[in-house]
């Protein structure tokens, strides 16, 4: 019984180490995919100032003739 009961630790041992790797990686990907986030959400709100600023320089559209008259 104490050989089994051995193999049982040793075999939960092993499966803490890998659900603990596991878990570091897991860490890693997310902080990676916040960052990206980050920096996207970033680019986003910077694409939407100069949007907004094309749009206030935009000239209305006068009495002129269409390109094909």
């Amino acid at each position: 019984m104490t050989q089994e009961l051995e193999s049982r630790v040793v075999d939960l041992e092993i499966q803490i180490t890998h659900q603990a790797n596991t878990i570091d990686d897991l860490s890693q990907m997310v902080s990676r995919q916040w960052e990206m986030i980050d920096r996207l959400s970033r680019q986003v709100s910077s694409l939407q100032d100069t949007l907004v600023e094309l749009e206030e320089n935009i000239s209305p559209p006068g009495n002129e003739k269409p390109p094909h008259y």
